[in-house]
């Protein structure tokens, strides 16, 4: 039995939809989410850190992306089904909070002028690759997946999401 069979990575994404002139909370949604066979692979690189592996730094957690599919999420699943152009959220540290041992907590805003005219119903998880770019990608990896009850995105609203992963055994 390998390590990775032992330790249990957990994921749950909330997602606040706010009012976009005052920032009430409208809704929340609370999923536990699908965590990728490519997760597996990630933290087996980033712990052994062998020279034919990615780098630590094209390895680390770097964006959330969202879509519009709402196909139900699987461990074997590589992407999004339906990813909105343009709405790639860059995950750079302050977007990186502490949680408690064991826990890491990523956050991403989609503001009032992002993905407009779009019913948002999945979100991903990603590595940060080797190139960053809002619309294309390096080579990523997709370490989770979700798909989350319709949002139909307006300039009258903005959305937080909150992906936290816990490791445990």
């Amino acid at each position: 039995m390998n390590f990775l069979s032992k330790i249990k990575i957990i994921g749950t994404l909330t997602i606040h939809v706010r009012d976009g002139k005052t920032g009430h909370i409208l809704r929340t949604i609370v999923k536990e989410n699908t965590i990728t066979y490519n997760a597996g692979d990630v933290v087996r690189a980033l712990l052994a850190q062998r020279a034919t592996d990615d780098a630590a730094t094209e390895l680390s957690l770097g964006s959330m992306r969202f879509g519009t599919s709402s196909t139900t999420p699987t461990r074997n699943d590589v992407n999004l089904i339906s990813e909105v152009g343009g709405t790639r959220e860059q995950l750079q540290d302050v977007n990186k909070v502490d949680g408690i041992s064991g826990e890491i907590s990523l956050q991403a805003t989609l503001d009032t002028t992002e993905a407009n005219g779009n019913t948002l119903q999945e979100a991903g998880l990603f590595t940060t690759g080797t190139l960053w770019s809002n619309d294309v990608g390096g080579t990523t990896y997709m370490f989770a997946r979700q798909i989350h009850s319709a949002i139909p995105k307006t300039s009258s609203i903005s959305l937080d999401y909150n992906w936290k992963l816990q490791f445990t055994t």
